[in-house]
């Protein structure tokens, strides 16, 4: 309980009134600032206006001044709001006309850097960032160059760490929002062990053959050449942004929706899984040549089975470029219909860490 107080304590100074003549004073500096970096999917048809709906997408910045602000068309996603790299407060936004906030005051003048990452994921149309608030005179710096190695995270709620902060173990869509951090998941933590920037193409109840519920349209596949989630168009640009390795985490939603009353899948549909599974492989590959990938199975048997053999296919066949991994069960550890807390994806990340230490899955380790 003190840990939310503390964050509305944070988010509603931002928007009191009290700020209005500050922000009215502050220099802004529109959203197709070279000195701007963007992480993820980003529509930027309109470089003025980009556009997010995955979650996880993250911009970073270097500035020069006491506070910093944002433009931003969203009241319903919340942000991490990390200056000097820690966490300054989360930021949630709730004005619907003149969407300027200020999300962090009373720095000390000088060089800062800022970090804002979207925390939640929705299934909503997509928002848009038009640019950053900096004190009259306050001057954007040249940022330094983001990390070297890149890596890409795709999979289901668990990878966009769904409801991790929760306490209860019922939580209605909307009340999950506040409550889930994906900068606590187990993919950011695995790209910081590795130096590396990401990507996390992730989204709840989806699969690789089929959803939750067995709706095979509703499939990350179906999704992954979007640079929007919801939305077929505009294409995403593969080679924009080329990662080093991919880590696939997915099968829990497929399991779910191929599964009988009690709990068994056939064998039928379980070649159909690893089929849809072997095709993604291929489209990773295409669009990703040489890329090296690293196929994640969760707790549930069924799941490390058709995976584990997807793998020892691939790798019988020649392909040496693929590893599998996977992470246990831990009791007492989900929240809000059985998604792992901040400190189970902390043990996921650490187990998932030691196999891939041993893949050497970047070329300066030795490959």
């Amino acid at each position: 309980m003190m840990r939310r107080y503390c964050w509305y304590s944070i988010i509603l100074l931002f928007q009191t009134g009290g700020f209005h003549g500050m922000i009215d004073a502050m220099t802004f500096i529109a959203a197709d600032n070279p000195s701007i970096q963007y992480f993820g999917r980003w529509d930027m048809t309109d470089p003025l206006r980009p556009r997010y709906s995955w979650p996880g997408v993250y911009i970073c910045a270097e500035f020069r001044g006491t506070r910093i602000g944002v433009r931003l068309l969203d009241t319903t996603d919340y942000f991490n709001v990390y200056i000097d790299g820690s966490l300054h407060g989360v930021f949630h936004g709730s004005k619907r006309g003149g969407p300027d906030y200020i999300v962090a005051d009373s720095l000390k003048d000088g060089r800062h850097s800022f970090r804002f990452s979207r925390r939640n994921i929705t299934f909503e149309e997509p928002y848009t960032f038009c640019g950053l608030l900096l004190d009259e005179g306050g001057e954007i710096l040249t940022p330094a160059a983001p990390p070297s190695r890149k890596m890409e995270f795709i999979g289901d709620s668990f990878t966009a760490a769904e409801s991790d902060e929760a306490t209860v173990q019922a939580l209605d869509w909307e009340a999950r929002y506040p409550v889930t951090n994906i900068d606590a998941g187990f993919a950011p933590l695995i790209a910081k062990h590795f130096g590396a920037q990401y990507h996390t193409t992730c989204r709840s109840g989806s699969g690789m053959y089929c959803d939750w519920q067995g709706n095979l349209n509703q499939t990350i596949p179906a999704r992954f050449d979007r640079t929007l989630m919801e939305s077929v168009q505009p294409k995403w640009d593969f080679a924009k942004w080329v990662p080093d390795v991919v880590v696939v985490c997915l099968g829990l939603n497929d399991y779910s929706g191929l599964k009988d009353s009690a709990g068994n899948v056939t064998e039928e549909k379980s070649a159909l899984f690893r089929s849809a599974y072997r095709r993604f492989l291929g489209t990773l590959r295409t669009v990703y040549p040489g890329i090296r990938i690293v196929a994640v199975a969760a707790s549930e048997e069924w799941i490390r089975e058709n995976v584990r053999k997807v793998v020892d296919e691939e790798q019988q066949g020649g392909n040496r470029t693929i590893s599998y991994a996977r992470f246990d069960h831990f009791d007492r550890g989900y929240v809000a219909y059985g998604h792992p807390t901040v400190e189970t994806h902390r043990r996921m990340a650490e187990q998932l860490i030691s196999q891939m230490d041993t893949f050497h899955l970047f070329r300066e380790q030795g490959e």
